[in-house]
């Protein structure tokens, strides 16, 4: 065993890499949920039925943030193994790829959100409420219509993340994410309430500062990439023309499972917001206001999960395949502590987070309560599958399998269950939501088990 062979089986070497990875990962998630959790604070003072318009227009975009982080995160697996064989041309002809791809289902997404805003609205709300429903409606269709234009800038931005923490270099992203949740934060101040003379926008607004701090975010990403001396980030757009058909069955063999588990997650999550919108407009904005919150505590498992694909894929990319399984158990030991720390902090503090949000109603402030008491049982859980599906399977392209555990767990479980509860019972809220997250333990098991077999730990950019 050669000096850096052993070094990779200590625990210090492996800790202090999963921090210098994770940690600003993790900075840059919790500054990406601050934006939508500032956004949810901000527009609660319109009152209930804005908090709803937001959170149908949240859950449209989460639905196309899905399909990209699939695609964009299957496609990255490649960025992950180039670098640890140091391939650089190869991981610009997979960013172009990557690129191409996503702009075409964001332009889809744009399309239908802004020219059939109302259709849209109308299918996540079916509440049948005379009075909250039309509100909802005109608030829903005007936010969702404005904001759609952010959706190709988003994309971008998180493209470029992507590559820029596949190849270890963390810091930069997160910079360019605290500029636009600063700037968003600003923008909403001045145009939801028009203080310091703007014009009083309401939730138009907010939609305008969705839109300006994703096109600046956009910008930077662009003059970083034009102005870098690393090779890596100076993308070489003619290699277009050497991109042969069979690169790119070689990349989406493994990129298609990972955008269609992404997907079929994304689409089971609106599925949810869709069946909690036969009970009220309450429960929506209850489940978004509760989303909102556990995107906070999410963003430790975010950084976790994303350093463990990085680790995990560099070494099989170099062809250590006991490294990368020896860091696995690490990392699921690692995600199942922080799960049952951030579990009991969310437990004891769910009576006091709801008071955060300023002008929304008694009733919505209990179902938050109960609804994140529910949630902190199931954080250790969800953070085990997390490490799994995005982390371990996925760094070595074992997308297939997760596709199918995703696929049997959420639209074999969760969703029909959804839907039964939501339509055939008068069970509260927080009760049909603990019933639903079944779905996890059934997932925790498989996943697990799967791991344990190594049929994940494979080379794909070996010759």
């Amino acid at each position: 065993m050669d000096k850096v062979q052993y070094l990779e089986t200590q625990n210090n070497f492996f800790y202090k890499k999963v921090i210098r990875i994770g940690l600003p990962i993790t900075l840059a998630q919790l500054l990406t949920s601050l934006l939508a959790f500032i956004d949810t604070v901000m527009v609660s003072g319109l009152g209930d039925n804005a908090v709803g318009a937001v959170g149908i227009g949240a859950s449209f975009f989460f639905l196309m943030f899905m399909i990209n982080f699939g695609l964009v995160s299957g496609l990255s697996i490649f960025f992950a193994q180039y670098w640890g064989s140091k391939d650089i041309k190869s991981i610009h002809k997979v960013f172009i790829v990557t690129l191409i791809s996503s702009f075409g289902i964001t332009f889809l997404f744009f399309i239908f959100g802004h020219f059939f805003s109302e259709s849209i609205i109308n299918i996540y709300s079916n509440s049948n409420d005379p009075v909250n429903g039309p509100i909802l409606l005109e608030y829903g269709s005007s936010y969702l219509k404005i904001a759609a234009f952010s959706y190709l800038f988003h994309s971008f931005t998180f493209i470029v993340s992507m590559l820029m923490r596949s190849v270890e270099k963390v810091i930069f992203p997160q910079i360019v994410a605290a500029i636009m949740v600063a700037l968003n934060t600003f923008l909403n101040y001045l145009l939801i309430n028009g203080n310091y003379g703007f014009p009083n926008m309401g939730i138009e607004g907010a939609a305008v500062a969705t839109v300006i701090s994703s096109i600046v975010g956009a910008i930077i990403f662009v003059f970083f990439m034009i102005y870098t001396k690393r090779e890596v980030f100076k993308i070489k757009f003619s290699l277009i023309n050497e991109i042969s058909r069979e690169f790119v069955n070689k990349l989406f063999k493994k990129a298609l499972p990972v955008t269609l588990n992404e997907l079929i997650w994304g689409l089971g999550m609106s599925m949810y917001v869709i069946a909690f919108g036969f009970i009220s407009v309450s429960a929506i904005s209850s489940i978004h206001i509760a989303n909102q919150i556990m995107g906070l505590f999410w963003v430790v498992n975010a950084g976790i999960s994303n350093a463990c694909a990085i680790m995990i894929g560099n070494k099989l990319g170099e062809g250590k395949i006991e490294v990368a399984k020896n860091w696995g158990k690490r990392f699921i030991k690692l995600s199942f502590f922080f799960g049952v720390i951030l579990g009991t902090i969310l437990f004891f503090t769910s009576a006091y987070i709801p008071n955060l949000f300023a002008n929304i109603s008694p009733e919505i402030k209990e179902n938050v309560h109960l609804i994140l008491i529910v949630f902190s049982f199931y954080v250790p859980i969800k953070f085990v599958n997390v490490i799994h599906i995005i982390g371990t399977l996925r760094a070595g392209g074992d997308t297939l399998f997760s596709f199918l555990v995703e696929m049997f767990a959420l639209w074999g479980i969760g969703v029909p269950l959804a839907f039964i509860l939501t339509i055939y019972t008068s069970l509260p809220l927080y009760v049909i939501i603990g019933i639903i997250n079944i779905e996890e333990i059934v997932k925790f098991v498989l996943v697990n088990k799967r791991f344990f077999t190594y049929k994940w730990a494979k080379n794909l950019v070996a010759n």
